[in-house]
């Protein structure tokens, strides 16, 4: 599931649940909708609590089409070891907050 909410300069999307194969093709489709091409993307991982290929192809996607524009922040402890795993936080370049737990 993922909640919009728009203002003057950005589209914030927040991700709960799944961000997987079955899920990436309705949120691009729910972003296209609402997102004004000029406007920055911010996107809450929070709430992800599975992530698979399909997902972290998105993220690796709209990076490359957004750059600058598209802002991951509050990575999920799934979606942080999908990143480690393919070696690829570096790409995003976002802050990545670890907890002590």
């Amino acid at each position: 599931m993922m909640q919009l909410r728009k203002d003057e300069t950005c589209l914030f999307a927040r991700m709960n649940g799944s961000l997987t194969i079955y899920e990436v093709a309705e949120f691009q489709k729910q972003i296209t909708e609402y997102w004004p091409v000029d406007d920055e993307l911010v996107i809450d991982l929070s709430d992800v609590s599975e992530i698979d290929t399909a997902g972290l192809q998105w993220l690796l996607a709209l990076r490359k089409s957004l750059g600058e524009k598209l802002v991951l922040k509050n990575h999920s402890n799934p979606v942080i070891e999908l990143l480690d795993l393919y070696q690829v936080a570096s790409v995003f370049g976002d802050v990545i907050v670890l907890s002590e737990h």
